[in-house]
């Protein structure tokens, strides 16, 4: 296990290290402690695209429930039926959706986990910030998808005391999944300080919406 200490520079140690690839196989790098974020850059499928740029028209609130293996299909029917949602027009998305459940599931050693299926045209966190989980996928299936930084340009000592995103981000710009990306970010269950530093991206009054699905542990 990767030791750190944060009584100085707040730092991660410079072997910490982000992913990304176009194999599906990235995603299991995300089992190193000291990787904090696995990035697959996977191609978008264009009949699950279709049918989330259709739910993006649906105002589906934000809800965290828990699921498994073999309730996932029938949670995320109850969830879009409880918001007026006909799940039968969205078989190819909860088809991928069920499919990065079962990814997922294997890298969270063996602990519970819940799923987020949400719309928003909403800034949701416009500060960067931490997860106060174990691990989180993100997959963003329409719209801008989730802004984050390398490690080496996070000032984790302005990042903790609540200081503003500039003061956060020594330089650059954020990184940002692009739409059907899926990540899988390491958070901070311990608030040691470390783990992927991100946000949700500013969309508000652009016009634009964004399909979510999120797995956390």
């Amino acid at each position: 296990m990767l030791q750190t200490t944060y009584s100085h520079s707040h730092e991660l140690p410079a072997e910490v290290a982000h992913q990304q690839g176009e194999q599906i196989r990235i995603l299991e790098t995300i089992s190193n402690p000291e990787v904090n974020l696995s990035l697959w850059q996977r191609p978008e499928e264009h009949r699950v695209a279709l049918e989330a740029a259709t739910l993006a028209t649906h105002p589906l609130r934000d809800a965290r429930r828990p699921t498994s293996l073999t309730s996932f299909d029938e949670d995320v029917c109850a969830l879009l039926q409880l918001q007026g949602v006909n799940p039968a027009n969205y078989e190819a998305l909860r088809a991928d959706m069920f499919m990065l459940t079962q990814l997922f599931a294997p890298l969270t050693e063996g602990r519970p986990f819940r799923f987020r299926l949400l719309t928003t045209a909403k800034d949701d966190c416009r500060r960067f910030h931490l997860d106060r989980i174990n691990l989180r996928l993100l997959c963003t299936y329409h719209g801008p998808g989730t802004e984050w930084l390398r490690n080496e340009q996070v000032d984790r000592l302005a990042q903790a005391r609540g200081a503003p995103n500039e003061d956060i981000i020594r330089f650059g710009e954020a990184s940002r999944f692009q739409p059907f990306w899926v990540g899988i970010m390491r958070g901070d269950p311990a608030n040691n300080g470390d783990g992927l530093v991100h946000r949700s991206p500013p969309i508000a009054g652009t016009g634009q919406a964004r399909v979510l699905f999120c797995l956390d542990c």
